[in-house]
């Protein structure tokens, strides 16, 4: 006779085996979603570098723009006929949203690596600045540089991207030269 006593098969109904099932569909299920929420989160991860590398390239580019007018440009009438790319006369208004505006914009005097696109700037002739009423721009303080010229405002727009093109940032400064 068997010392040990096991019930008789018709007692068994699986239990053991209906339970660990279930717990392995709850296992893959916290499995999953741990998975969904790390890749989400790398997603997040990634497009805010993008957005962080776009916002350098801009700010580069726009001391770069700042430094073209600064250096480069001699003559209001020259630079500013409507003829060069890049330099956009008083009431043009470009639209900055518009692929074309960045075509023909001014390339960044350097190279930055890791981006798709190489950052651009483009330089609006604002007008002339003075404490008169007949100045385009009336500010009382500039009376005092009328001696070295006219002064005149300008707007610099730059734009960058990051490691894909779905990045982008517009940074704008004004900038003031005598002429």
């Amino acid at each position: 006779m068997n010392r040990y006593h096991t019930p008789p098969r018709s007692m068994q109904s699986g239990a053991a085996l209906v339970v660990s099932l279930m717990l392995l569909v709850v296992m893959t299920l916290i499995g999953v979603t741990a998975m969904r929420s790390t890749i989400m989160e790398e997603k997040m991860s990634g497009n805010t570098r993008d957005a962080m590398i776009a916002l350098q390239t801009a700010e580069t580019v726009l001391l770069d723009g700042e430094d073209y007018l600064a250096n480069t440009i001699n003559s209001i009438a020259v630079a500013f006929d409507g003829t060069q790319l890049g330099l956009y006369e008083q009431g043009s208004n470009p639209d900055l949203l518009a692929d074309a505006t960045w075509v023909n914009s001014i390339a960044y005097s350097g190279t930055y690596a890791g981006v798709t696109s190489q950052p651009r700037f483009i330089i609006e002739l604002t007008g002339a600045v003075g404490g008169e009423a007949d100045s385009d721009l009336s500010i009382s303080s500039y009376d005092s540089i009328d001696a070295l010229g006219t002064p005149y405002a300008f707007r610099v727009t730059a734009r960058g991207t990051g490691g894909s093109d779905n990045a982008v940032v517009l940074l704008q400064s004004n900038y003031i030269r005598t002429f």
